[in-house]
């Protein structure tokens, strides 16, 4: 009888109760449930941090390129948009703009155009791209005859991934038509919470 009862006791400690068994389950999600939200909480803060790198390395490339193309440029037009080629005068706000290079022993005609444009609406977010075009020999045609067609928006090779407007909800300002003010916010995807986002705001004014 004593054998027994020895015997029971035994099988009873080498088991688990269903109570237990709930209480480890529970134990064990909670400790997941942190170790994964650690984990998201990485992730979300690499991510972002790779998005700031990136802004700042693009706000680097399109300062300093824009500087130099505009710095040796003749003159620049701003246009409303890509696809809206009405002009903007002094005091205004485009999302595209052209810089004109002119033939120094011909000045009514044109060596080359530099564009960049938005290629979005004013009220949503989108890429930056930029065309070039050279003319040999050089073009006495109208400036607005010799920017690409309308239907080639997007088309061209992409400076910067997202950006929003602020001048006007525009990128560019026309500065009493002696420089050109670039007002807009870089974004990237760079949080699965969040978007990684700066603003830039910088002036350059052609030679003349």
């Amino acid at each position: 009888m004593r054998q027994s009862t020895a015997n029971s006791n035994v099988r009873r400690r080498g088991g688990f109760t269903l109570a237990e068994l709930l209480i480890s389950l529970g134990v064990f999600s909670i400790v997941m449930a942190i170790a994964m939200t650690f984990l998201v909480n990485g992730a979300n803060f690499a991510a972002y941090n790779e998005g700031k790198l990136l802004i700042n390395r693009d706000i680097r490339k399109f300062t300093s390129e824009l500087s130099d193309h505009a710095t040796y440029s003749n003159y620049f037009k701003i246009f409303k948009s890509f696809e809206d080629r009405t002009v903007v005068d002094e005091g205004g706000s485009g999302d595209f703009l052209v810089l004109a290079f002119v033939d120094p022993a011909a000045p009514s005609k044109f060596t080359q155009l530099i564009g960049y444009y938005r290629s979005a609406t004013p009220t949503t977010e989108g890429p930056v791209q930029k065309f070039s075009l050279s003319f040999d020999p050089p073009s006495d045609e109208y400036l607005e005859d010799l920017l690409p067609d309308i239907d080639t928006a997007g088309s061209h090779p992409e400076v910067i991934e997202l950006s929003k407007g602020l001048s006007d909800q525009r990128l560019f300002y026309n500065f009493f038509n002696r420089s050109i003010t670039v007002q807009g916010e870089i974004i990237h995807e760079g949080s699965l919470k969040k978007q990684a986002t700066n603003t830039y705001n910088f002036t350059v004014s052609p030679r003349g």
